[in-house]
């Protein structure tokens, strides 16, 4: 009898917390939720990245992971999907932070969550991190969220300010791998 009532009470503790992770739209869109998923969820999903962000640029980074549930690829015949979720949990000093996770789960799972990246907002060492979906149809949009404090939240910087903050870090690559082709072929090299 008592073994019946754990698988039970899991379900019903992953639902419980899993609800507040799910978008209500039927649209996707990236929303961050102030809850991380249970423990007990993630153990069956895998964990295909770790990133350590620099939010407030003091050299004590948020841990950020990125996480797929089910199998790697969708199978929209069938209307299975995989779930995706990135998980931000503050670090260790920042006691009563909550985590923050981003999902594909809910109505919204035919689209899939790519691997974030760290985009540098500021010159003293600042950063923040770029989540974006995608759909699986080929001809639908990208959705992003530069994920970064304003006003002492953690919120999806606006969209003109998410598009400035890329181009600059694009262009800030480009010249780097620009530089460093140059220095291997030879273009640069010292006299």
């Amino acid at each position: 009898m008592q073994r019946a009532v754990w698988p039970i009470f899991i379900t019903i503790l992953v639902l419980t917390f899993g609800v507040n992770l799910w978008s209500g739209a039927n649209d996707y869109e990236l929303t961050p939720r102030h809850l991380a998923p249970p423990k007990v969820l993630l153990k069956a999903c895998h964990r295909l990245e770790n990133i350590a962000v620099d939010f407030d640029g003091n050299r004590d980074p948020y841990h950020a992971q990125w996480w797929r549930c089910g199998a790697s690829n969708p199978n929209p015949k069938k209307g299975r999907f995989p779930i995706n979720y990135v998980v931000i949990r503050p670090p260790q000093d920042k006691v009563g932070e909550l985590p923050i996770t981003f999902s594909n789960s809910g109505s919204s799972d035919e689209y899939f969550l790519e691997k974030p990246q760290i985009i540098n907002v500021g010159p003293a060492g600042r950063e923040a991190l770029l989540i974006s979906g995608r759909h699986y149809a080929a001809d639908q949009d990208k959705s992003s969220c530069l994920l970064g404090p304003v006003d002492g939240e953690f919120e999806c910087l606006s969209p003109e300010e998410t598009a400035k903050l890329v181009e600059e870090a694009s262009h800030v690559q480009k010249s780097f791998f620009r530089k460093l082709d140059e220095f291997l072929s030879g273009q640069n090299l010292p006299e």
